[in-house]
């Protein structure tokens, strides 16, 4: 709560708060895959992993839909956590305004909107 005050002070820290979020979702939902390569018979994979992970993107998605690249990288991870959780059709929701943005504004060949494609369901 502490941090979470300073980065309501100074705007400027809520980039690098993005990042610090963003890295951490990430890493999590990469610990998850690496259990499914990893696990034994009768070893459950971590499935919270990918609850933390979903909640925090879904969060920082509501924080920094108006900056694009922002909204690409978050939705794109939501999406891939989605997925691995076989939540398809929740992936796609999520999925198709953020391509319909990252295409009107960064254009069809730009990287953002190229990865986004990858995992379109």
């Amino acid at each position: 709560e502490k941090y979470l005050l300073n980065i309501n002070e100074y705007p400027e820290l809520k980039g690098l708060s993005h990042g610090a979020v963003y890295n951490y979702a990430r890493s999590l939902f990469e610990a998850f895959q690496a259990s499914l390569q990893k696990s034994d018979v009768g070893n459950d994979p971590p499935y919270h992993y990918l609850e933390e992970a979903e909640r925090l993107m879904r969060e920082e998605i509501l924080a920094n839909r108006d900056n694009i690249g922002m909204y690409v990288d978050n939705t794109n991870l939501l999406c891939k956590i989605l997925i691995c959780q076989r939540k398809f059709a929740e992936a796609n929701q999520i999925l198709t305004p953020c391509l319909q943005k990252a295409q009107r504004i960064l254009g069809p060949s730009h990287v953002g909107t190229k990865r986004l494609l990858d995992i379109y369901v």
